[in-house]
């Protein structure tokens, strides 16, 4: 699967290759035994003396060595049979097991050479100091090379600069600083201290090579100090760019292998009374009870460990193994647990990359197209999940598509009304949270369960077919505009961040007419305001309006000397969730506290521009009225069109469909359940996953909703939170809200702006700037040149044009049917037949054409007014002419 960054390789070459690496390394590893004097000394010197190494190597070798016994033989046989087995598990499908987490983990593959850059700083820093103790050596008291047993007082003064140089390369990989150059300098010390050290450094070189050579073909990852490119390097940064990050993991796989392999062979096999006398001479528990078997033991693990590193056989696990290991001896032993920090970071790279591969590897997962309708919290978590399981070398295509490209972070909008957040930072951008995704602008138009797939309406009014395998339905809640007349003309929705901005211009524009109002009922009219709807979000517009109300009064006086009046009229149709049943007193409460007038048993059954009219005939003067009322919109089917609720099974798969996932709780019974951030990201999580999983053919995963510790109801300052069985509101509830909120927004970027946003909302007033400036112009206008065409034949219509200067001629199938000039007017019948354009329309001269689109040529043509009837009129009579032409 593409989730395994482990691919069996493709071609003979490469596959032979692949098999005789471990047998090279091995032989490589082996000869170099030929050429090693016999007294060359281990890094066990870091906890024995010279004298005691020597002691002990003059003592006979244990008989397991030795000698064949039962309990030899059994031990070197059970490890061989487990060689074989983890190499067998390997290429049949336990690379394949938690494909979760392994495409979770390959997702942080960018922090790793960030891990490496920390890791190998501090052994430099650290060796330049001489800070690790060693055996008979005090900490800060001898500055050694790149490990403990490597002093540079054993070369003389004229070596001493490498200490220096060592704190060069420590802070500048640190930092960031130009990391490939001088991690190419660090592999030049390194070969430098082999000449110098001998043998003595072959316990380290391997993984220092290795993972001086990832920097060199990765870089430095995240966090670094951003520098013009070095002249000499222009030519070769763009191919290291190039090259893959398991090309580079492989690489330092197999030198930190084939390190492994030389110290468990070189020292546990070859030296085995040096393990011996460290467990004798510091009663290390357990090994103590029976030391020779496991010394034994240690040789043949450490042994195993090189030969499946060199492979790069299921090295995840290996990895938690290695980790656990190297903690546990440094904590048995009189070490410090950052002696052996270069490996730690080395085995960190194969927990998140895995082993690596020289190739980039063909994708082998089932292709499939995966489409996510809706970017809200759920649909871009959606696609988040089914990213990371996928990964990069994937057949699996996924496509979202969304109303708008960025996405909304809805909680939060009703503060850009307040003036407490700035517009920018309640969107994000979809491409930028999903890269790997492709995100389609457009309006879910139907769905042909029967083709399996679905049309989409783009922006531009143009209709696409996209087939899917699986289907997500991330459904966003819309405006509700049917539900009371007068709704669509009259109110102003908070839907996007356009919509709050143009409610706090409205609002400022209300209060400066109310101030040059004399009539006394005009101005109260103006400086009262109006919230329709149900939920956190009408709560939250409502608070919002009192907080900016309360915030420009000092810049209005008509608000000081006259007041103002905010109220908030909830939907009696639609019942409470259990939270907001739970917490309708302490909610109630703070909506008063922020100015709040809540009309909740009073029913809205109008609306026009200067009033409300309520069901019991009485009329409320409202200088502007806010729409918050919300509802899931209905999906169109080939077989029918499905309303709110669905009907979903446990798996969130819609009943009696295939193959199509819903972001939403199953109901049980009549109560509903509140749904928080949290609860919409999991569902997310969920449908992503089981998408993913059908595609593939796995099993689908039921998704269990969490009883959250945490329920935070957003009202601004006014917030509330329910922690088990408490609820508390002011400051506390604000601060938690936010952060909860904040925890499912994607993208460290936005999250920091939106903190700081925050912050500066304590010592500062809300801003009132506003920036939804009037458009110049209600009409739209075009110009076009000689030749142009305007309308072409079988396109769809979304326009109509009349023309004010200019002449057009008009053809069907090549042939001239009339011409067009001043007054006429051209488009029409697509708009009124809903057909696609009858004829082509092309400039003869150069012309100048008043824009009708649909919605305002909807308006015109609306009822039975002589302008309407005679547009009516004109498409009728030039329809029948095309047909008789045609």
């Amino acid at each position: 699967m593409s989730i395994d960054r482990d691919q069996r390789p493709k071609n003979n070459i490469e596959h032979i290759l692949r098999r005789l690496s471990p047998r090279i390394s091995i032989l490589l590893v082996f000869g170099a035994f030929w050429v090693i004097p016999d007294h060359a000394l281990a890094h066990e010197r870091w906890i024995l003396s010279p004298d005691q190494i020597a002691e002990w190597n003059a003592h006979p070798r244990p008989k397991l060595y030795s000698e064949l016994s039962p309990l030899n033989v059994t031990m070197i046989s059970l490890f061989s049979l487990f060689i074989l087995g983890w190499v067998r598990l390997g290429f049949t499908g336990a690379r394949e097991l938690f494909p979760d987490l392994q495409a979770r983990l390959a997702s942080y593959g960018d922090h790793v050479p960030r891990i490496l850059r920390v890791c190998l700083a501090w052994m430099l820093l650290s060796s330049a100091f001489g800070v690790e103790p060693r055996f008979g050596v005090t900490a800060f008291s001898s500055p050694t090379l790149f490990a403990p047993d490597l002093e540079l007082r054993l070369l003389g003064p004229e070596w001493h600069w490498l200490a220096w140089a060592e704190v060069v390369l420590g802070l500048t990989i640190l930092f960031g600083i130009y990391v490939r150059f001088f991690a190419v300098l660090l592999i030049l010390m390194t070969l430098l201290g082999a000449w110098l050290f001998g043998e003595a450094i072959l316990a380290y070189a391997g993984a220092l090579i290795g993972a001086s050579i990832y920097l060199v073909m990765q870089g430095a990852g995240r966090h670094f100090l951003p520098l013009p490119t070095l002249p000499f390097l222009l030519g070769l940064q763009p191919w290291l760019e190039a090259q893959p990050r398991q090309r580079a993991q492989a690489i330092m796989r197999v030198l930190t292998g084939t390190t492994m392999l030389y110290l468990g062979v070189y020292f546990k096999v070859f030296q085995p009374n040096l393990v011996l006398g460290i467990i004798a001479m510091y009663h290390v528990p357990m090994m103590s009870a029976a030391p020779e078997t496991f010394t034994l033991l240690m040789a043949l693990v450490e042994v195993s460990a090189g030969i499946l590193i060199i492979a790069g056989i299921l090295l995840r696990p290996l990895s938690v193994f290695f980790l656990f290991a190297f903690t546990g001896f440094a904590l048995l032993l009189p070490e410090t647990l950052t002696e052996h920090i270069l490996f730690y970071g080395v085995i960190l790279s194969f927990l998140i990359n895995g082993a690596g591969h020289w190739r980039v590897p063909q994708a082998r997962d089932k292709a499939a197209e995966i489409i996510i309708a809706g970017g809200g919290f759920s649909g871009v978590h959606a696609a988040m999940k089914i990213e990371k399981l996928i990964g990069r070398y994937s057949r699996v295509r996924v496509t979202l598509i969304h109303d708008d490209a960025n996405m909304l972070f809805f909680p939060l909008l009703p503060e850009v009304i307040g003036g407490t957040m700035q517009p920018g930072n309640v969107v994000n951008p979809i491409r930028r949270i999903v890269p790997q995704t492709r995100v389609i602008t457009g309006r879910l138009e139907y769905v042909d369960e029967q083709a399996k797939r679905v049309v989409v309406r783009r922006k531009n009014g143009k209709e696409i077919n996209l087939p899917y395998a699986e289907l997500v339905f991330a459904l966003f809640p819309v405006p509700n505009l049917a539900g009371i007349p007068g709704m669509m003309a009259h109110a102003s929705p908070i839907d996007s961040v356009g919509d709050a901005l143009h409610i706090r211009k409205c609002v400022l524009d209300r209060i400066e007419e109310a101030e040059f109002t004399q009539v006394a009922a005009e101005r109260d009219r103006l400086l009262t305001f109006a919230v329709v709807g149900s939920g956190q979000r009408a709560c939250a517009t409502a608070v919002e309006l009192c907080q900016m109300l309360r915030t420009v009064e000092v810049s209005y006086p008509v608000l000081r000397e006259h007041g103002w009046q905010v109220y908030l009229y909830e939907d009696t149709k639609i019942p409470y969730t259990d939270l907001e049943e739970q917490i309708q007193s302490q909610r109630d409460r703070g909506l008063e506290k922020a100015g709040v007038t809540l009309c909740r048993d009073v029913e809205v059954a109008g609306l026009t521009n200067r009033d409300l009219a309520m069901a019991s005939g009485a009329r409320r003067p409202v200088g502007l009225v806010v729409n918050s009322s919300f509802k899931l919109p209905a999906v169109a089917m080939t077989s029918q069109c499905l309303h709110w609720p669905f009907e979903i099974e446990d798996d969130l798969s819609l009943k009696a469909h295939q193959n199509i996932w819903v972001t939403a709780m199953k109901k049980q019974g009549q109560q509903r359940r509140f749904i928080t951030t949290a609860d919409l990201v999991a569902l997310g999580n969920a449908a992503g996953y089981n998408a993913w999983a059908s595609s593939q053919s796995y099993q689908p995963r039921p998704f269990r909703p969490r009883k959250r510790l945490l329920e935070p109801y957003n009202m601004g300052r006014r917030s509330l939170c329910r922690a088990g069985g408490f609820t508390f509101g002011g400051a506390p509830a604000w601060i938690v809200s936010r952060l909860t909120n904040l925890l499912a927004m994607p993208g460290l970027e936005r999250n920091l702006r939106i903190l700081m946003d925050w912050l500066l909302d304590i010592p500062f007033r809300n801003d009132i700037a506003v920036l939804a400036p009037d458009p110049t112009e209600r009409l739209q206008r075009a110009h076009f040149e000689p030749g142009d065409e305007v309308i072409r034949q079988g396109d769809e219509g979304e326009t109509a044009y009349v023309v004010e200067s200019g002449r057009l001629e008009v053809l069907k199938d090549g042939s001239k049917l009339g011409e067009l000039g001043e007054g006429d007017c051209f488009g029409e019948i697509a708009l009124l037949s809903k057909v696609r354009r009858t004829a082509t329309v092309r400039c003869l001269t150069a012309c100048e054409l008043a824009v009708l689109a649909r919605a305002d040529f909807g308006a015109l043509t609306a009822g039975f007014g002589s302008l309407a009837e005679a547009i009516r009129k004109q498409a009728e009579e030039r329809a029948q002419s095309l047909r008789v032409d045609g």
